[in-house]
């Protein structure tokens, strides 16, 4: 059962089918019922971007870039014959056996426990934790380590020794189309490319240097780590996702493959922030000591999406799913998602970038308007903004339509916790306690629309007054 494991056939890809059906499929079956299925049905978000990234790699291998009437040609099914390149290179996608193995490397050198391949399982003497593990005791089933396989593209970060991230350095945030069916979420995320390229278990770790441009498989399936998987041992219990009395592998071969952060390849899934020098967008490290910091950066990351006219169209709802890894340096801190609907026409771009920005810049003043000292400001905005941003984030709909109703509406969620805030702040009834509960409580976001002066000229610092 387990000599090979080849990947096309076995089940090992987490799905749910519109049905309300759970099951795990292989990779044929997958694409085959593409339209039957209704999501990846993985816990972990970055697993679900993973084998989302993963099954899209083989699209482009297999057909190449989409058809000019793929959104309307398409209505349950990708066409079977699309796929026979697969079963022609059925050995690439052996996860065992002495030959070819999908995503490793048998000259890898350096024992360490299969449970690297998965950020959330503690190693070594990581101790500080709700979840316990033993290095090279505990093991991944067959499911889970082909899963853990196609986080290393993504999800890798720089550390000890000589370990380096992957071809976007650290992991920045991730925005992919998540649609209604498997098939849709697939096509909506399938758009042209100018050289696709080879994957990787076509051309193992022979890919362009961070000097050079990457061809767009190239830069979807890079590898950032070599591994070989030991051989499994039988009748255990996987310490990922549960199951029981299976075949688990416990160590692996797992070493870097180099430096691979190249500034030249455009993901497609990336929002960059800034073209010179780019810089992605990237999940903060919430437990840094210091400066109040939020890790779910919604607003800037919604606005630079509107602005590149990656999501929505007058006719079309576009739905996103967000996700988030935030590290420090070697050490894996949090993973978060964000699913959204955003129903966007042309002419309400540009004042729903503004207004997102302009809420992002009214929530880091509040930190200023309503504390008389900077530790005092800091102790509010930390305590009552995540609560805020969290209920305001899932209205993003409403608020990206640039509608100025929904806008107020997200700036009188501050009222009923400001009120607190301020009998908190100020408990006495003095003229002065009372006149800083005044402050305090009607301390809410500005969210009127700023329209531009025309004409007026930019005044430059230091210049006349």
């Amino acid at each position: 059962m387990t000599a090979n494991y080849n990947l096309l056939d076995e089940h090992w890809i987490p799905v749910l089918y519109r049905d309300g059906t759970y099951k795990r499929v292989g990779i044929r079956k997958a694409l085959e019922e593409a339209g039957q299925i209704r999501q990846i049905a993985a816990s972990n978000p970055m697993d679900r971007v993973a084998i989302l990234r993963f099954l899209l790699a083989l699209l482009y291998w297999c057909k190449g870039n989409p058809p000019d009437d793929v959104g309307t040609s398409l209505s349950m099914s990708f066409p079977p014959e699309w796929f026979e390149k697969l079963e022609a290179n059925r050995e690439r996608f052996n996860l065992l056996g002495e030959g070819r193995r999908f995503y490793q490397d048998h000259a890898a050198q350096r024992r360490r426990p299969t449970t690297d391949l998965i950020q959330e399982i503690p190693t070594g003497n990581n101790f500080w934790h709700f979840r316990h593990s033993t290095d090279e005791l505990d093991g991944l089933c067959l499911a889970c380590c082909a899963i853990g396989l196609l986080r290393l593209p993504l999800f890798s970060v720089s550390g000890l020794p000589d370990l380096k991230a992957g071809i976007n350095g650290t992991p920045p945030v991730y925005v992919v189309a998540w649609e209604s069916s498997l098939l849709k979420t697939l096509v909506a995320n399938w758009t042209p490319s100018i050289e696709i390229g080879e994957p990787v278990w076509v051309n193992p770790y022979g890919g362009p240097r961070p000097a050079e441009s990457v061809p767009h498989l190239v830069g979807l399936t890079m590898l950032s780590r070599r591994v070989w998987l030991h051989h499994p041992e039988s009748d255990g219990t996987c310490v990922a996702c549960g199951l029981q009395k299976t075949a688990i592998i416990r160590t692996c071969e797992f070493q870097t493959a180099g430096r691979q952060e190249n500034a030249l390849w455009n993901d497609p899934h990336v929002v960059y922030l800034d073209k010179t020098p780019r810089k992605a967008m990237r999940a903060r490290d919430q437990s840094a000591a210091g400066k109040f910091r939020m890790d779910r950066p919604w607003p800037d990351l919604l606005a630079r999406l509107v602005e590149t006219g990656r999501i929505g169209s007058e006719e079309k709802r576009a739905s996103l799913l967000i996700v988030g890894f935030a590290t420090d340096q070697a050490k894996n801190i949090d993973v978060w998602e964000r699913t959204v609907a955003m129903p966007l026409g042309p002419s309400i771009k540009e004042m729903a970038a503004s207004l997102l920005r302009q809420w992002a810049k009214q929530g880091a003043s509040m930190e200023r308007r309503i504390g008389r000292s900077k530790v005092e400001g800091s102790a509010i905005t930390t305590a009552i903004r995540p609560h805020i941003e969290d209920i305001v984030s899932g209205q993003t709909p409403q608020l990206a339509t640039g509608d100025d109703r929904a806008w107020q509406r997200a700036a009188e969620q501050y009222r009923p916790v400001m009120a607190v805030v301020a009998r908190s702040v100020s408990p006495g009834f003095t003229t002065a306690a009372m006149q800083r509960r005044r402050q305090v409580s009607n301390a809410l976001p500005d969210m009127r629309a700023k329209p531009k002066e025309v004409g007026e000229p930019r005044r430059k610092k230091g210049g006349n007054r």
